[in-house]
């Protein structure tokens, strides 16, 4: 399978030709200063929906691991995500469980998440809506909101063909869901401390 625009450039910060993703491993071939960044929408069509169907992932470098929502930042080895940036990585998961819809919030192990934008649609080239993109926000015990994010992506059931359409695919298209968590990048005075993301992070505050 053929991926594109997975790689990005730090000095650049455009994406790429990333073929080489899908045909071998990437670490041994990666040009210093290009990372792994897939946007929202490629998470949806290579990796969750591969993982819905039972098919091979795009790259290793998306992790399985259910309920990453219920863990804080600091529970999860996002240093084995050697071709992201730091402090940032990518899950295949089964959504936190919310008593309602309107449910804004994901209680971890002491601390909780709280939606800060919700719905933003997710878009093929023909600008057919196959998912969607909600942003949270990680805080601490008192309240205290910090700049972990976690964008979680989800599909809709028209992604995948009528064939392999069946109620247990049905059923976990609305199970899973394909999350990026990532220390927001900031500006502090006239000093660059982070800078902004692309793709995955358009329209956040």
């Amino acid at each position: 399978m053929e991926m594109t625009k997975v790689l990005a450039s730090s000095s650049s910060e455009k994406h790429v030709d990333a073929k080489v993703v899908a045909e071998k491993e990437i670490g041994d071939n990666l040009p210093p200063g290009y990372y792994f960044l897939p946007s929202p929408s490629q998470l949806i069509q290579e990796y969750l929906v591969q993982k819905i169907l039972g098919l091979p992932m795009a790259s290793d470098n998306v992790k399985i691991m259910d309920y990453v929502e219920h863990l804080d930042p600091s529970q999860l080895n996002l240093d084995e995500f050697k071709y992201s940036r730091d402090n940032e990585g990518y899950y295949i998961t089964k959504k936190a469980e919310r008593k309602t819809k309107e449910e804004t919030s994901i209680k971890t192990t002491t601390r909780h998440w709280k939606e800060s934008k919700s719905n933003s649609q997710i878009c093929n080239k023909g600008s057919q809506i196959f998912g969607y993109k909600n942003t949270l926000t990680f805080y601490e015990a008192n309240g205290k909101e910090t700049v972990w994010r976690l964008n979680e992506c989800t599909a809709l059931p028209d992604i995948v063909p009528v064939h392999a359409l069946t109620d247990t695919v049905r059923a976990k298209i609305e199970e899973y869901a394909a999350c990026r968590i990532r220390f927001k990048k900031v500006k502090l005075l006239e000093e660059i401390i982070y800078d902004e993301d692309v793709e995955m992070d358009e329209d956040e505050d």
